[in-house]
Parts: C-alpha cells; sequence; structure tokens
C-alpha cells in the first residue's frame, strides 16, 4: 500500500514537470529529440506538420 502511494505522489509530481517542459520545447529540440528516437527526417516532418527541408535546417542548425 505504502508503494503505491509513492508512486502516485512521485507521478503526480512529476507530470506538470513533464508537461511544462513538453510545452516549452522548441521545435528544434523537438526535431532533435525525435531525431535520436530514430525518427526519420520525413516521419518527423509529417508528425511536426513542416517541411522536410525544415527539418534538415532544424537538425543542422547550430
Amino acid at each position: 500500500m505504502t508503494c503505491t502511494v509513492l508512486v502516485w505522489a512521485a507521478v503526480l509530481i512529476a507530470l506538470p514537470l513533464i508537461v511544462l517542459f513538453w510545452l516549452t520545447e522548441s521545435q528544434q529540440q523537438r526535431c532533435r529529440r525525435l531525431r535520436r528516437n530514430g525518427w526519420s527526417q520525413q516521419r518527423i516532418a509529417d508528425h511536426l506538420r513542416i517541411s522536410r527541408s525544415t527539418v534538415k535546417r532544424r537538425l543542422t542548425a547550430a
């Protein structure tokens, strides 16, 4: 019982932080994160509803 309560407490604390991170993530950061996770440039473009050339620019930007 105590373990379950601790798990739920951790989730309730972490969830707002995860949402905040997701909402403040830039398009460039999102492209890079998806690419690190093995997504193709075309799949990223489709997911973010941008062109593949925009994804390529975001990935190669300094």
